[in-house]
């Protein structure tokens, strides 16, 4: 979705960690700016608590707004960021150019609607594979969303992604049987161990069962490498 944002951008000239976190602490969070027709990448810097505002707009990360820079203002749109794991706060952002002619990438969130008869009726778990597709449209074309209806999905249904509905001039890039939703059947609870009645006087002799050498986590992920 195109906006009526302007984002004032400001060269950086410093870069590493240290100069990053002086950004931060004056509100300010670097960004890279990709595209374009030469291509190249410039390290800038924008007002932390703009940028933010674009991600918790309706059209999300997927809004097209005006980067301004040395006097002139080119429409860009979010393709990639870096948060905090523990607290979320937004470490950097990559910035793309965009051609408001030509088509581009983007991910769109997915929003399910309903709720499954397989887990009202049936017990059912839902399970919620794919929360994001990519499809490429113009910049003009970019949907907020992509809703799929579950109510009608029973125990062993799912959607995949030819089943959503893109708009015009949109088109799904993901695997078409790639699944994105579906039910699965509720979690059988294990029965317990029958207990073996010894007569008065009797020693049970315990069960021997042989055993191979443990795994341990290293061993594990050396298996897997």
């Amino acid at each position: 979705m195109i906006s009526e944002i302007t984002l004032e951008a400001a060269q950086r000239d410093r870069l590493g960690k240290n100069a990053s976190r002086a950004l931060r602490r004056a509100g300010q969070v670097p960004v890279t700016l990709y595209g374009g027709e030469d291509r190249s990448a410039l390290a800038l810097s924008v007002n932390r608590r703009q940028l933010l505002e674009i991600f918790r707009s309706a059209s999300g990360r997927n809004t097209i707004f005006q980067l301004k820079l040395h006097g002139g203002a080119t429409p860009v749109i979010v393709k990639d960021w870096q948060s905090e794991p523990i607290n979320g706060s937004l470490l950097h952002a990559d910035l793309i150019r965009i051609d408001l002619a030509k088509p581009t990438r983007v991910k769109v969130d997915v929003k399910l609607s309903g709720e499954a008869f397989g887990v009202k009726t049936e017990g059912g778990l839902l399970d919620f594979v794919m929360h994001t597709v990519e499809v490429e449209c113009l910049p003009t074309d970019i949907p907020e969303l992509l809703s799929a209806d579950i109510s009608g999905l029973r125990i062993g249904d799912h959607l995949s992604a030819k089943d959503l509905h893109l708009p015009e001039g949109v088109r799904m890039l993901m695997d078409p049987d790639r699944v994105i939703v579906g039910v699965l059947a509720p979690r059988l609870e294990e029965e317990p161990a029958p207990v073996v009645a010894v007569a008065a006087g009797e020693t049970a002799e315990p069960e021997v069962i042989k055993k191979g050498k443990a795994e341990t986590p290293e061993e594990e992920g050396a298996e897997k490498k």
